[in-house]
């Protein structure tokens, strides 16, 4: 049997629709993922989204089943089914071993079980096509989660705490409504709940928080739960404005490639210290989707870093993350990705499609040489067959390797040229020089030699194109 909505909407229902239009969480007949334990936050929830007078929604009840408190949890699972049921609704539910989980990941129980609730709801609001993902915290779980950070140590990102919308798709309706008024609703509706006995272990330190750190502030201030609330909210407000400006800065100083991102050393040394820490959290975050495992000293290092060290210099950072210093970036790349790979030494017997094995294929082909060379690709180097036949060599750089440039006489040293054309020197052994009887007549992708040039508009050349460049980082 349906629930039976509300005679006249509440001041409850108000404040929820107040909330919903005023940061614009959801509209009239969107579909949303509703999650619910069963405890009373939840349950009011889904009562408030599902009785909210004038604003029609298609709601799914979605419950994991954690498996930390045996028939307690199963009891918790059986619950919201019926609630489900009750309310003539679709029902998602889910099994997972949390603490098999944490072991794994060598997360706490509260981190795994956070992670694979939203892993959950993720795929459900991808399935069903849901606008968002509504979650029951409210006011005085936004105080308490100020505190936590503040205990443990956190910057304005962490202690501005939830945001009524995030960009997950997560959305926290109830954040200006109290546990006390959620409690007196249901009490209203008459409406029953499951109690966690977890909520009560005084080993969780939020519960400790809750039933100690509270009531004890409480004495010097009684509405201390709601100013912490409205505090939290305020530096929400600072963290967005904030988050705009390093995602303004981020796009004028990154670069990125397969696997890599970088961020321009002469804008970055110019921006004030804390925005240069926001932005190496987000070029960390933009590169791996997340930052666990990183702290406050991690991104300081980087600072000390980029001001104090020399080209070449690098930082080994958590996850096997590394950061470099090359001339004019802040590279930011796996660890297996900056051990370079030589070419392999091949021969060019005619025309054809060579892997150098290190990510890099040389094309070689007959064709025209072009009209100008004025802006031709640096990928791109067009041979004369008649002074350079086939065979050619292809092979890694070796000390003493030198070069006959274009528009210079004798010859020049390949190092020396890369030094100054700044090139990362963590990718010099990954490029290819082709060769004619040991004439270099191209490092791949960085400069042609004079030798077998061939004429503009020459009907007879051979070209060669290099691909692949995108798989190495900083590739010019």
């Amino acid at each position: 049997m349906a629930v039976t909505p509300a005679r006249m909407p509440a001041p409850i229902h108000h404040k929820l629709l107040d909330a919903i239009q005023r940061f614009n969480l959801c509209r009239p007949g969107d579909c949303l993922i509703v999650g619910v334990s069963g405890g009373a936050d939840s349950v009011a929830l889904l009562d408030l989204l599902a009785t909210l007078p004038g604003f029609p929604l298609t709601l799914v009840v979605a419950h994991l089943n954690h498996c930390l408190r045996g028939a307690e949890s199963d009891g918790d699972q059986q619950f919201v089914q019926q609630l489900a049921d009750r309310y003539q609704l679709p029902c998602e539910l889910r099994c997972v071993d949390i603490s098999q989980l944490a072991r794994q990941q060598r997360l706490s129980l509260e981190e795994a079980g956070r992670t694979a609730r939203y892993v959950f709801f993720d795929e459900l609001r991808t399935r069903h096509h849901a606008a968002a993902i509504a979650v029951a915290h409210h006011s005085d779980d936004q105080a308490e989660t100020l505190l936590l950070r503040l205990l443990r140590g956190a910057g304005t990102t962490g202690l501005s705490a939830m945001a009524p919308l995030n960009r997950d798709g997560i959305i926290r309706p109830l954040l200006g409504i109290s546990r006390q008024e959620l409690r007196e609703h249901l009490t209203a509706r008459g409406l029953i709940f499951r109690e966690d006995s977890s909520n009560t272990d005084q080993a969780y330190l939020r519960n400790r928080v809750r039933h100690e750190l509270l009531p004890l502030l409480q004495g010097y201030n009684p509405a201390i739960a709601e100013r912490l609330s409205a505090t939290a909210s305020l530096l929400g407000e600072d963290e967005t404005l904030l988050l705009h400006c390093t995602e303004t800065s981020f796009r004028q100083l990154a670069c990125s490639g397969t696997g890599w991102n970088a961020l321009a050393l002469a804008g970055l040394r110019q921006q004030p210290h804390a925005l240069r820490l926001r932005l190496y959290r987000m070029a960390i975050a933009s590169l791996r989707g997340h930052q666990q495992r990183f702290e406050l000293r991690h991104y300081q290092l980087l600072d000390r870093l980029l001001l104090e060290g020399s080209t070449g210099a690098g930082l080994n950072l958590p996850g096997r993350l590394t950061a470099l210093l090359t001339a004019d970036r802040l590279l930011f790349a796996p660890k297996e990705l900056l051990q370079p790979v030589p070419p392999c030494s091949c021969t060019i017997a005619g025309t054809g499609s060579y892997e150098l094995g290190n990510g890099l294929t040389l094309t070689v082909e007959v064709a025209s040489s072009p009209a100008s060379w004025h802006n031709l690709s640096a990928a791109v180097c067009y041979v004369d067959p008649e002074l350079a036949p086939f065979p050619w060599q292809v092979r890694p750089i070796i000390s003493g390797d030198r070069m006959e440039l274009l528009g210079s006489t004798g010859s020049r040293s390949i190092q020396d040229l890369l030094t100054d054309l700044k090139f990362p020197r963590h990718l010099r052994p990954c490029l290819p020089l082709v060769c004619h009887n040991n004439c270099p007549l191209w490092l791949a992708g960085i400069r042609r030699s004079r030798h077998a040039l061939v004429p503009l508009n020459h009907l007879q050349a051979i070209r060669i194109t290099l691909s692949g460049q995108d798989q190495l980082p900083l590739f010019p």
